[in-house]
């Protein structure tokens, strides 16, 4: 649905929103191919120019009268990690590094309060309008009234890192120390986490949503000013990974609650629409206040000068109340907490489960993951655990045969689309299988995979034109197989679906003559 009702327009307020959106439910689906598209229009659009020039982040950019959305600086900041994410999976690790430094922009920090605290929106807010009624420039002291100052976004130097000790060499490897570094000093509990990424021994690395993320609501005078409230409590639960026989811990990496309660981590869009809006009131109030006399006898007149401008009151006010409303949209997909934890994948069909503090809502069982390929040292495995238990989490068994891995599974010696439990592509090794089995003894291969044309089945992503689509187990036309070790993966094969429904004739005629074969055998 949302790739389908995307926006062309980057002035669209949706145009970055739905595609964050669409971004990490594709990782969440296995299918980082499938995200290039959204991935790179996401990153081309966050880099837009015009943002201020002390690197911090804007809401929005003006570009030729045009008005860019880009969401709260943590959403961006999240947005820049998942294109990470994408391009990690996929082994570009160069276009990793560009979008994990692009997340490490400067923060806006407005000070503290009188009362000792880190000033809030209302404290910015009252301070923006009281210069406004003195006719000095409200507007000004949201815009430069802050101190550009270092971000504490521990996931991105994380992310960074890793993509730099992915790259390798001398100058890579010395800035992935620095990011590491930099990800513990912001966050002391990480450091045996950077300790680990620095000198252990892993070729796997998993990134693990858990939680939902934060709410945005809006508050204050008419709705007019915006907070996220947490959905999912924040706490110190660890994330337990077991694989090949050992068990390690690694903590909270990044806690979406605390960023969004955060005032350096939200635009202030919201901020200079509340500041308008109580001004605004302020005036209308000091009208108010002068239609009505402190003392003596009112003429007739004046009673009707004091109705009418109690009428236009009144109707500002409305109108007003109408207008000043916080737009509300943010991204319903963004985890309450982000995990990074290194693992050894020492061969072939290798399981590891995850654990969030070993709550069996928060466990998946991930299968028949495979070290990185040749000549590539890392591998980057998204991972995002549902927010309620499902069967197919935790039973760690392999239904359909697929072309991550080389298990057979009962069934496999027939083609799902004819009954049996095999997903991989028809080729000439799988129809291989196929007669080694005793079935399809008179089909060749391209007789087979033009059976799966004749269903209207795609097998890559560029079939699909660059994008996804539902995958032939779930009553869909897709056999684009998602990475092994992801959510998806376990999802689609990892649990009985019901049987494929025949579309065409020739597919139909085949799965005959095969029964006839076989009651003849």
């Amino acid at each position: 649905m949302l790739q389908k009702g995307l926006t062309k327009d980057p002035s669209d307020r949706a145009y970055i929103l739905d595609r964050l959106r669409l971004l990490i439910l594709t990782l969440a689906d296995g299918s980082p191919a499938a995200a290039e598209e959204t991935a790179n229009q996401t990153f081309d659009l966050l880099r837009t120019q015009g943002l201020n020039d002390d690197k911090t982040v804007s809401a929005a950019v003006f570009n030729e009268r045009v008005k860019i959305w880009k969401g709260e600086p943590f959403e961006q900041a999240m947005a820049y990690a998942y294109i990470a994410m994408q391009k990690a999976e996929l082994g570009q690790w160069d276009n990793a590094r560009a979008a994990a430094q692009s997340s490490l922009f400067l923060l806006k920090d407005f000070g503290d309060n009188e009362r000792g605290g880190k000033k809030t929106s209302e404290d910015v807010v009252r301070e923006a309008a009281r210069l406004d009624r003195q006719g000095k420039d409200g507007d000004a002291y949201i815009d430069h009234g802050y101190t550009p100052v270092k971000t504490d976004f521990a996931l991105g130097y994380l992310l960074n890192g890793l993509a730099n000790k992915a790259l390798g060499g001398p100058d890579r490897d010395n800035e992935a120390s620095d990011n590491f570094h930099e990800a513990a000093n912001v966050n002391p509990f990480l450091a045996p986490l950077t300790q680990a990424l620095l000198t252990g021994q892993y070729n796997t690395v998993f990134i693990v949503d858990a939680g939902v993320g934060p709410r945005k609501t809006a508050y204050g005078p008419d709705d007019a000013l915006v907070r996220f409230l947490p959905v999912f409590p924040s706490d110190g639960r660890t994330l337990r990974v077991t694989a090949g026989g050992q068990i390690a811990e690694y903590p909270v990496a990044n806690d979406l609650n605390v960023m969004a309660a955060d005032l350096q981590w939200n635009n202030l869009e919201d901020v200079r629409q509340a500041k308008s809006t109580i001004g605004d009131l302020l005036v209308v109030g000091g009208i108010a206040a002068a239609a009505y006399p402190s003392s003596g006898h009112e003429s007739s007149q004046a009673r009707t000068n004091r109705a009418l401008i109690g009428a236009g009151v009144a109707l500002l006010g409305a109108a007003l109340k109408a207008s000043a409303s916080a737009d509300t949209r943010y991204c319903e997909f963004l985890p309450q907490r982000v995990y990074v934890a290194p693992v050894f994948i020492a061969g072939p069909d290798a399981a590891v489960t995850l654990s969030v503090g070993g709550d069996p809502s928060q466990t998946i069982t991930l299968t028949n993951l495979a070290p990185p390929a040749a000549g590539k040292s890392l591998q980057l495995r998204y991972v995002k655990l549902t927010p309620r238990p499902e069967a197919w989490q935790t039973a760690g068994a392999l239904v359909y045969a697929n072309d991550r891995t080389e298990q057979r599974v009962p069934g496999d010696g027939l083609p799902y689309i004819m009954g049996g439990t095999c997903c991989r592509r028809p080729t000439s090794e799988t129809l291989l299988r196929y007669q080694q089995a005793g079935f399809l003894r008179d089909m060749t291969s391209a007789a087979m995979e033009n059976l799966y044309r004749e269903e209207g089945i795609t097998f890559t992503v560029e079939d699909q034109r660059g994008g996804s689509a539902a995958h032939i187990l779930e009553g869909g036309t897709s056999m684009v197989c998602p990475l092994a070790g992801t959510a998806g993966y376990m999802r689609l094969f990892g649990q009985a679906h019901p049987p494929y429904v025949p579309k065409s004739e020739a597919l139909k005629e085949a799965i005959a003559r095969e029964v006839g074969q076989t009651q003849r055998q």
